[in-house]
């Protein structure tokens, strides 16, 4: 019997706006990024005169006993706001504590919280996602780092080797920072090494937009520099749900779902009853055929089997993604090599409890797919060498949709990205 599998992406479109800037020599080109430090002054840029300046084409925060920070302080970029984005700096600290705050709240008066890179001198710390102001440490470095609905932190695995990951900083010299932020996921590079990774999806306290600053902490007196400050916006997602009503999508009613339950939109989440056995929706828009990233919260409201099975395009074929099928705790692919998602080398074991969202993330690429649960990776397949479809029973969802199974499921935040051929 076949077993659909649903997934959708989590992650919600966010703008990021800039304004005009003009590149110093020291400013690098790259495809896509756009300078927002001139080299020369802080135009653009908003913190306190006598502890911010711009020396030899680099911003620097110092201060000294005569002119002390006397609680943690902030030079705000005011070029726009912060949603989906890769940014890259260089730095440098010789002592202190600095951070570079992302999707942050301005406070006023110089004062931001919200997520923040650190910036330290000492390697022990580099790595870092700290909440300025609010829920403190998230992700230690080394880590990858889950966060859910309530609230409730999971170290879901690490980046690699902690001794490894700290070899690649340089004390007290130049290093290079990547920040990645992509919906609920984040990721911090420093000199091409990932220090550690971190999902939010506690909404009450996450940010998914937010202003761009740099700190200078409370304290003995100290420096940090910090140049080459460029900013790229990331290929924007696309909402699959409006929050409202079924728009671009079809209940699904012939064959094998003919009996299917009610669906319907309540408190922002679409609502699958339970069918005999089927309940479903596809997707009536265009949708891509490779290289792309769905996101999606899943619930399973009541019944025993499958609360998510997503059908998807590989290619000119596709597959389905069962969450909770086989008695309520099978997640896989259906089907490879002719093998369905109980079977293959995609069957995992997981435990799902009634009535808890679980965010879901699938890429497909066309080396291969992955899939997340909770931020955790489950399934990473190669595609060469293996054939995928679906059981006749699925093909009415496709080229894209969802159902349950002798179920009822819920789901909200659905979204599709785009992603170039290497993401």
């Amino acid at each position: 019997m076949m077993r659909f599998a649903s997934l959708a992406l989590l992650s919600m479109a966010l703008f990021l706006s800039t304004s005009p800037g003009t590149s110093s020599e020291g400013t690098r080109a790259e495809d896509g990024f756009t300078p927002i430090f001139d080299g020369k002054a802080l135009a653009g840029w908003d913190g306190d005169p006598r502890l911010w300046s711009v020396k030899e084409g680099v911003i620097r925060g110092e201060t000294t006993k005569e002119a002390p920070a006397t609680r943690n302080t902030f030079l705000i970029w005011r070029g726009g706001t912060l949603g989906d984005f890769e940014l890259r700096l260089s730095f440098r600290i010789s002592s202190g504590n600095s951070g570079v705050q992302i999707r942050s709240k301005d406070r006023g008066d110089w004062r931001v919280t919200g997520y923040q890179v650190e910036v330290v001198p000492g390697r022990e710390q580099m790595g870092l996602f700290y909440d300025e102001g609010g829920r403190g440490r998230l992700a230690e470095p080394g880590q990858k780092v889950a966060i859910n609905e309530k609230g409730e932190k999971t170290v879901v695995g690490s980046v690699g080797d902690l001794k490894t990951i700290q070899s690649a900083y340089r004390e007290k010299d130049w290093n290079d920072l990547i920040v990645i932020a992509r919906g609920s996921h984040m990721t911090q590079r420093i000199n091409g090494v990932v220090f550690s990774e971190l999902t939010d999806e506690d909404k009450e306290n996450r940010a998914l937009s937010g202003v761009l600053a740099l700190q200078l902490h409370a304290g003995p007196p100290m420096l940090v520099e910090y140049k080459d400050i460029r900013i790229k916006t990331l290929a924007g997602e696309i909402a699959l749900f409006n929050g409202t009503d079924l728009t671009g999508w079809k209940v699904v009613d012939t064959e094998d779902f003919e009996s299917h339950g009610k669906v319907y939109v309540q408190d922002g989440t679409i609502r699958l009853e339970q069918g005999g056995p089927f309940t479903g929706i596809a997707w009536t828009g265009e949708f891509p055929k490779d290289n792309y990233e769905v996101n999606l919260g899943a619930m399973r409201v009541d019944g025993y089997d499958f609360f998510s099975g997503m059908t998807f395009p590989i290619a000119d074929s596709w597959a389905t993604l069962i969450v909770g099928g086989w008695g309520g705790m099978v997640v896989g692919i259906s089907n490879v090599d002719d093998m369905n998602a109980s079977e293959n080398q995609t069957t995992r074991g997981v435990s799902f409890e009634l009535k808890r969202w679980y965010p879901i993330r699938l890429r497909v690429t066309t080396p291969k797919f992955e899939v997340w649960i909770e931020g955790k990776k489950v399934i990473d397949l190669a595609r060469e060498g293996r054939r995928f479809n679906v059981w006749p029973e699925q093909q009415p969802i496709r080229p894209f949709g969802v159902a349950t199974w002798m179920t009822t499921g819920a789901l909200r935040n659905l979204t599709l990205r785009k992603l170039d051929k290497e993401p």
